[in-house]
């Protein structure tokens, strides 16, 4: 199956990390972050986050200019077993039957290392791990994209313009912040006509950035403001 060509935009490299030593660099950078960092795994002696849902899925890094990964997602591919159904099943509402098929796959482990001051924004690295994505749906064939995010970052996807339908009410894992589950569609993404963001849209879409003067990742302007823990979208039913 056909996975992403490499792309650089404002120095930044992204490209699917597949060698030995890309692998462990991911790893190294997961456990920092989500061992570590948002404590949903617990540490690991070795330093390394890895699990059973690492075989046949595909990781894709954000790297400067020096090699260094600021950022990764891993994206599990449709026919895989998916977190959802199994790791994150709680935070689905009683007797929900996760769909499935050839159109369906898992957004997982999307994390980005803090910059330092003076430095790219975790946001651009954000970004475009969101063009990586789409880049990625659309090599795959893939309409719906499974995610679990903390329940401020839902409102930040939405934001965006990205439209994710909660499926279950919130929840935590362990000391983790509370999250909560969610379902992409990339097609109502690529064909909605109402007032959202749609300028960040287009650069999605596109090979080359929109508008250089002013990177989409800077629009729009509330997207730098503190994102709000509230969650307040009625899960799908």
């Amino acid at each position: 199956m056909a996975d992403i060509a490499p792309f650089t935009e404002g120095g930044l490299t992204v490209r699917v990390l597949d060698t030995p030593a890309d692998r462990d660099r991911a790893f190294r950078l997961r456990h920092a972050v989500y061992c570590q960092k948002l404590r949903w795994v617990a540490p690991r002696p070795d330093g390394r986050e890895y699990d059973r849902y690492d075989d046949g899925s595909t990781t894709v890094g954000v790297l400067t200019a020096d090699d260094q990964i600021v950022g990764l997602v891993r994206l599990i591919p449709p026919g895989r077993p998916f977190m959802l159904d199994h790791d994150f099943r709680p935070l689905l509402r009683a007797g929900y039957c996760l769909p499935k098929g050839p159109d369906y796959a898992e957004i997982t482990r999307l994390a980005t290392r803090p910059a330092p001051i003076g430095t790219t924004r975790p946001l651009a690295v954000s970004s475009l791990l969101y063009k990586a994505i789409y880049r990625w749906a659309c090599a795959r064939g893939v309409r719906f994209l499974y995610l679990v995010v903390e329940t401020r970052y839902l409102r930040h996807l939405r934001r965006r313009g990205l439209p994710c339908v909660p499926l279950g009410p919130p929840g935590r894992f362990g000391a983790g912040p509370l999250c909560i589950a969610a379902r992409l569609d990339r097609r109502a993404f690529e064909h909605q006509a109402d007032d959202s963001p749609t300028r960040f849209r287009d650069w999605l879409k596109a090979d080359a950035p929109v508008s250089p003067e002013a990177p989409p990742w800077q629009s729009p302007g509330r997207d730098y403001e503190r994102l709000a823990c509230a969650w307040h979208f009625p899960y799908e039913t």
